[in-house]
């Protein structure tokens, strides 16, 4: 029993003022007035813990069976006062939205490399960046944020109105990204694109028009800053009309367009080549 490895009571009841607390950091809002998310599993916790992020707290499946090595760094969290929680297998399953949990729950404070604000005082003169504008598939931004570690993508902008980076489902899809990126959640995304013009950023949308650049005939840089938009509306015309280029990639006709994870692996490819 993991309550008796860690010396501590076993949490029996849902109704637990600390696991109804935690529970509801499922729900975006409480993430926000909170300023904490959760991790699911084993490789996630690993992440955060060769990282150094801000863990408040771990939940254990009290009938879990874990390998030494974890429970040594385990350990060492606990020793260091953050606070071991071992619950029964019916408490833990409201906590996960795992289908075969690993019996491991992580709660982290917010990333010190992710900021939510329109304007980034920090960027640096070599950042490679992507933007997103309303892209609400979680799978999909959990993809982007993969595909930007991969390719060497320094920082990824989002419209608030994107799936939120810190739900469950984006962080599983993105393997541990999150915590390699810098990422800013702006809730203007035109003002924080005009500012990156203003330091001589060329900002370009992803969209077909006449006059529009194609991939891999027309040159890019390294320093230019690709937006991606929604799903199925694509990119605003308000965000059209503050770039300064289109771009389009080129593909067969009569086929549909691309999944915007898929298009955004191909521009980071791209960016990653120069």
């Amino acid at each position: 029993m993991n309550s008796q490895i860690f010396n501590v009571d076993c949490i029996t009841s849902r109704a637990n003022s600390t696991i109804v607390k935690i529970a509801k950091l499922t729900n975006k809002k409480s993430r926000k007035e909170e300023q904490l998310f959760t991790l699911d599993g084993v490789k996630l916790f690993l992440e955060a813990y060769g990282f150094n992020a801000k863990i408040k707290c771990i939940i254990l499946n009290d009938e879990s069976v874990f390998e030494e090595d974890l429970i040594i760094k385990l350990k060492d969290l606990q020793s260091r006062n953050i606070q071991i929680l071992c619950v029964s297998e019916h408490v833990f399953l409201k906590l996960t939205e795992e289908n075969a949990p690993q019996g491991i729950i992580t709660v982290c404070g917010f990333l010190e490399n992710h900021n939510f604000s329109n304007i980034i005082e920090d960027v640096g003169a070599d950042e490679k960046i992507m933007a997103f504008e309303a892209v609400r598939d979680p799978g999909n931004i959990g993809t982007i944020l993969r595909n930007a570690a991969a390719f060497g993508i320094d920082r990824v902008i989002f419209s608030s109105d994107c799936a939120d980076i810190y739900s469950q489902k984006v962080i599983r899809a993105s393997m541990g990204a999150i915590f390699k990126l810098k990422i800013t959640v702006s809730s203007d995304l035109c003002c924080t694109l005009e500012e990156l013009k203003n330091k001589s950023r060329r900002i370009i949308a992803t969209t077909l028009r006449e006059n529009s650049l194609q991939l891999r005939k027309d040159k890019i840089i390294g320093t230019d800053v690709f937006v991606i938009g929604n799903e199925g509306q694509g990119v605003s015309e308000h965000l059209m009309a503050i770039s300064n280029e289109t771009l389009f990639i080129p593909m067969c006709t009569n086929t549909e367009s691309l999944n915007a994870a898929i298009a955004t692996a191909i521009l980071m490819w791209e960016l990653y080549n120069l």
